[in-house]
């Protein structure tokens, strides 16, 4: 094998693949997402996993076309481009966004789908596209405030801006989507600190 292929190889977007194929397969699989689903009761009674499945189970098919396709996307362009952490961030922020809502949103008894991890990945390439030069670093500078703005109006209004003009008969969360930004932005300032720290005691 060359070292053409290998970098290919190396490149599939492995993680992003195997996460939205799990998703599918919960859709496909009714009795998988009523498993898997966050269900505050359950939670409460001690079925903790939910904390963190609840994000791969979605509740009609539109709810999965749209998290798939954007967590497709954004998954990819973590992969292929190399950013570290990848699967770190998607475990950390499911967990975060399980234990945010049991928290801070009593009233909500169930919850699903995978919109705070996109909100995460999205995040997490464009602070990472800040350090890159030219047209890529002002497209990433450009999708941060327009998250920015869009966080903001959503917790503002109560609602998901995206699906506020919609039919979906689901609530969107925002709550979901603050903690996913907040989520890649903690990951990405630790893997920062922990990259200087390792220069500062190989330059003495």
């Amino acid at each position: 094998m060359d070292g053409q292929t290998q970098l290919t190889v190396r490149r599939l977007p492995v993680w992003t693949l195997a996460i939205c194929a799990g998703a599918m397969l919960i859709f496909i699989v009714p009795w998988l997402g009523t498993q898997l689903i966050y269900d505050r009761t359950a939670v409460i009674r001690g079925e903790l996993w939910r904390l963190m499945t609840g994000n791969l189970v979605h509740l009609s098919t539109s709810h999965l076309a749209y998290d798939l396709a954007a967590f497709m996307i954004s998954g990819t362009i973590i992969e292929i481009r190399g950013y570290r952490y990848f699967a770190m961030l998607c475990f950390l922020t499911a967990m975060m966004i399980g234990v945010a809502i049991l928290a801070f949103e009593p009233a909500l008894h169930y919850y699903g789908g995978l919109s705070g991890v996109v909100t995460a990945t999205v995040t997490y390439f464009c602070l990472h596209g800040l350090a890159d030069k030219g047209s890529w670093r002002w497209l990433c500078a450009g999708l941060l405030a327009g998250l920015a703005i869009k966080l903001w109006s959503e917790m503002w209004i109560g609602n998901s801006l995206l699906l506020s003009v919609s039919t979906e008969a689901f609530v969107p969360v925002p709550l979901s989507h603050l903690i996913g930004a907040f989520s890649a932005l903690l990951l990405f300032i630790l893997m920062r600190l922990s990259a200087c720290i390792r220069c500062t005691k190989t330059a003495v």
